[in-house]
């Protein structure tokens, strides 16, 4: 192994499908430009969270964003969560620290960072807002909003409680009372299957509509919502913003 090999510093990204995801691209373009032949970034897809660190321990990996499904599921094998992610229920971002005694795992979130920097403009004009779905992102999403005041609905297909509603439950009355709507489901997602159904006619011009998805660019509830004249926004934004704080905590 050269020099320059041993000095080459190993991320990527973890999940169980990975064929939608930009982050690799995203990484490879952004960071070599700025920081030619030091890192490299990886997919690698899994089938369990507990493949997670013997992988890292393995590939001498520096760190990884975590997706679907592993955002909660890898939580019990981390040695740190930041206070952020403890609050939160969640990471995305793991760091690595490899000593003679083992590794030592670190977990935080920048999906919630992500996600205050893209919306942050939108958020004084609404006080009730629907999270389409209860994991990880979800969680993001609404630690977010409820910080900045914005009072937080989750829709799932089979969960009920206090702040949950069940899709079937949900009408266009409700969806018109909640003028912020975020879907944190990778429904839309390109090969993923599956589109968001939401009663699209209580969606009104006063509406701000927010899609994690990113690829394809416009999905369906982008595009019905846009058709009732609600603002729209989709996650590429988001993606970038939660990659350049993964990158500053990789490099602290």
């Amino acid at each position: 192994m050269t020099d320059n090999e041993k000095n080459i510093r190993h991320f990527g990204l973890v999940g169980r499908k990975l064929d939608y995801s930009f982050s690799k691209a995203y990484f490879q373009q952004e960071y070599h430009n700025i920081y030619p032949s030091t890192a490299h970034y990886e997919n690698y897809e899994l089938q369990s969270a507990d493949e997670i660190l013997p992988l890292a321990k393995e590939q001498q990996l520096d760190g990884l964003n975590v997706t679907i499904p592993f955002k909660e599921e890898v939580l019990p094998f981390l040695d740190f969560l930041s206070d952020e992610a403890m609050s939160i229920g969640a990471v995305n971002t793991l760091k690595f620290r490899h000593l003679n005694s083992g590794i030592f795992a670190e977990g935080f979130n920048t999906d919630a960072t992500g996600f205050a920097k893209s919306v942050k403009p939108y958020l004084s004009e609404h006080s009730n807002a629907l999270v389409l779905g209860t994991g990880g992102a979800a969680k993001a999403v609404a630690y977010v909003l409820l910080k900045h005041g914005v009072s937080v609905t989750y829709v799932s297909r089979d969960k009920k409680g206090d702040d949950i509603i069940n899709y079937e439950d949900l009408d266009e009355h409700i969806v018109e009372l909640n003028t912020l709507i975020v879907n944190a489901t990778p429904l839309g997602t390109l090969g993923f299957g599956g589109e968001v159904e939401i009663p699209y006619n209580g969606i009104t011009p006063d509406h701000f509509c927010f899609d994690l998805v990113y690829n394809p660019l416009e999905t369906y509830f982008i595009k019905e919502s846009a058709k009732r004249g609600a603002r729209v926004k989709n996650g590429l934004e988001m993606l970038h913003r939660q990659a350049e704080e993964s990158w500053r905590i990789w490099n602290s």
